[in-house]
């Protein structure tokens, strides 16, 4: 399984958004946050629209995915300060937004 990675906040909602599920997230240093999906075609292509600004999206949807993982970047920074890891697996809570 390839990983892709991504620090950029915005492009990982809109990966999140079109069904690309986060598989973990890392805070690095003390601000920013790196993303982990599993690389495939689907994801390559919107990658590729979001960089292109050929992406669309439902404003709604997409605010509502800033707002998901803003939260999820809190629970990190939490948990990084209270001498855990600092990474977080969303599997699990992938699964229970995806529904």
């Amino acid at each position: 399984m390839e990983i892709y990675l991504t620090t950029d906040f915005y492009l990982a909602a809109y990966l999140f958004v079109n069904s690309n599920p986060i598989k973990n997230t890392k805070l690095i240093g003390r601000s920013t946050t790196e993303f982990e999906f599993e690389e495939n075609d689907k994801l390559k292509t919107e990658v590729d629209k979001f960089y292109t600004m050929k992406a669309l999206v439902d404003p709604l949807t997409y605010g509502s995915a800033l707002r998901s993982i803003k939260s999820m970047i809190h629970a990190l920074k939490e948990a990084h300060t209270s001498n855990s890891t600092g990474t977080i697996n969303n599997v699990t809570n992938n699964r229970r937004n995806s529904n």
